[in-house]
């Protein structure tokens, strides 16, 4: 049988199919590379692996479902729960883990509960490796700074 992240990457990958590709056709791979991010910093922070993977999958799944990042967080936060409620792969302690990242994910400035801040984290590390030097990977980032350090990397110059 699938796991449950599977079931969750086809789950997407048929939504996709069934949509034209509009201008930010790019959120499929970004989708895949922050769930990748933020398995790998659940691995670190001592988090559930596969919540991370499930956060990263739908965290944009408003703006890849409708071609429109405005206010994709908490409307994604919306359709995560429907599709979610609708696969029944998670329990509904998870569900409001996830729900609450996804909401949680574009207010970078905020400091939230330990899942959120993994979504944000994990997004913020595939802008930054995507483009170190793009306009939206604010130079002098706090977060972005701490992230780093905690990865023991040195910063791209």
């Amino acid at each position: 049988m699938e796991n449950r992240v599977e079931i969750l990457r086809n789950h997407i990958d048929e939504l996709i199919k069934s949509k034209e590709r509009g201008e930010f056709y790019f959120i499929e791979r970004h989708v895949h590379v922050v769930s990748n991010f933020a398995a790998m910093l659940a691995m670190k922070r001592d988090l559930d692996i596969e919540i991370a993977l499930i956060i990263g999958l739908l965290h944009d799944i408003h703006t890849l479902l409708e071609d429109d990042p405005d206010n994709h967080a908490v409307l994604g936060s919306l359709k995560a729960r429907d599709i979610l409620s609708e696969l029944k792969i998670v329990s509904d302690e998870e569900l409001e883990i996830i729900c609450t990242a996804i909401k949680n994910h574009t207010t970078k400035k905020l400091v939230h509960d330990e899942y959120s801040e993994l979504a944000k984290d994990a997004d913020l590390l595939n802008h930054y490796f995507g483009n170190p030097s793009a306009p939206y990977v604010e130079r002098g980032n706090e977060r972005l700074e701490r992230l780093i350090a905690e990865l023991g990397l040195e910063r791209a110059t």
